[in-house]
């Protein structure tokens, strides 16, 4: 027996174990929720320019791309998944610490890197780690990660107000705070013991395209957001729309989506991963047809919504797809893979989001629907090819 199954920290109380994952996903997205609005702030506080701030910010982007399939592959090699979330943890916590005393931009663009290819690659792990509790019938995925949800929520309206307060210094200094709140979290956390070698649950050629396939169209529903992360908040604010309400807008579509994840199991039970995946991508169609036509803000509170569709559904149908189609001596390696296929689509698409807006503005929104049915369409092609595509009709082996 392994040292968790010698303490009882293996064998933990259902409730028990669903608040130390709920902690896990709570406080891993503190940082993040300080990270993405606001470390623009503290850049410009150390004197950069727009040219310099594109530079860092495209560093998390490159360096996450590298170390996650990397990180994946060596958490199913070393057969303890928890021990490498906490180390992961810590490194990301250390590499935070030496960027609060940094101001030269080779050190930052350093720095930053270490500590994504640390910090971004954990939370594919984290998934995994789940995935393996849910396929156990030990946890529930979509009552774990809901908590992510909130927690980024809450940071993005506390951080606003702390930086607000305390200055851009302080924002390097509330990651810091936040992530190590996570390394806390990770300890709470049992080992799971390693996953003994099993043959693929895919069995044949068609099977195994229909997988490959239908992570590919859950990589496209998500990039279809592009448009929207990078220009919705420039054009609300030029047609008039006040900042509060902007971020009103934002929090009713993260909102959504931590229902979506709450309560998704049945969904997912209903049309099974490649049914919510296609669902997704053709709320993705509507969401951003409509948004292409610059809705009055009674219509854009509504699409918002749609985010639990176009976000949420997608992201628990492809946790899901991987659980199903990959063994578990194999699943972070699984969950990574997927990870990293809808980031690579979802930095293409960012790329592209630049010259299309420049050219189009508001009717950039139509690369989104473009991606949408291309998605929904890959999912619905994937799932002929599955012998198995439907849900388990909510089975405590899947995550939800």
């Amino acid at each position: 027996m392994d040292e968790a199954g010698e303490n009882g920290q293996a064998h933990l109380p259902p409730r028990a174990l669903a608040l130390r994952l709920g902690a896990a996903y709570g406080t891993f997205f503190i940082a993040l929720g300080i990270f993405q609005p606001y470390l623009p702030l503290w850049l410009q506080a150390r004197g950069m320019g727009p040219e310099a701030m594109g530079l860092v910010l495209a560093v998390p982007m490159l360096s996450r791309l590298a170390a996650t399939p990397l990180l994946g592959l060596l958490s199913d090699r070393l057969g303890r998944p928890r021990a490498l979330l906490t180390l992961l943890g810590m490194v990301t916590v250390a590499a935070m610490v030496l960027l609060a005393f940094t101001s030269s931009l080779p050190a930052i663009l350093l720095i930053l890197g270490a500590m994504s290819a640390a910090w971004f690659p954990g939370f594919s792990l984290l998934d995994s780690y789940t995935s393996r509790l849910a396929r156990a019938g030990r946890a529930e995925y979509g009552r774990a990660r809901q908590w992510g949800s909130a927690s980024f929520l809450a940071a993005n309206l506390a951080g606003g107000v702390i930086v607000g307060a305390l200055g851009a210094d302080s924002v390097v200094l509330l990651m810091i705070a936040g992530h190590a709140s996570y390394v806390l979290a990770t300890f709470a956390l049992p080992e799971l013991p390693r996953a003994e070698p099993m043959p693929s649950p895919l069995t044949g050629r068609r099977a195994r395209l229909g997988f490959l396939a239908g992570i590919v169209a859950a990589g496209l529903v998500q990039a279809s957001h592009a448009v929207l992360y990078l220009f919705a908040t420039v054009h609300w604010r030029s047609e008039g729309i006040s900042l509060t309400v902007i971020g009103v807008l934002w929090a009713v579509g993260v909102a959504a989506e931590m229902v979506l994840f709450r309560f998704g199991r049945p969904l997912l039970g209903r049309f099974g991963a490649y049914g919510m995946i296609a669902l997704g991508g053709a709320a993705a169609v509507v969401r951003f047809a409509v948004m292409a036509s610059d809705p009055p803000l009674a219509v854009l509170l509504p699409l918002q919504m749609l985010h639990a569709l176009t976000f949420a559904a997608t992201y628990l149908a492809m946790v899901d797809l991987v659980t199903r189609g990959v063994s578990e001596h194999r699943s972070g390696t699984g969950q990574t893979t997927a990870a990293w296929t809808s980031s690579l689509m979802s930095s293409a698409a960012n790329v592209a989001a630049g010259p299309l807006w420049a050219v189009f503005g508001p009717m950039a929104f139509l690369a989104g629907c473009a991606l949408g049915l291309a998605g929904a369409g890959v999912a619905l092609a994937a799932a002929r090819l599955q012998p198995q595509s439907r849900g388990s009709g909510g089975e405590t082996t899947a995550p939800s």
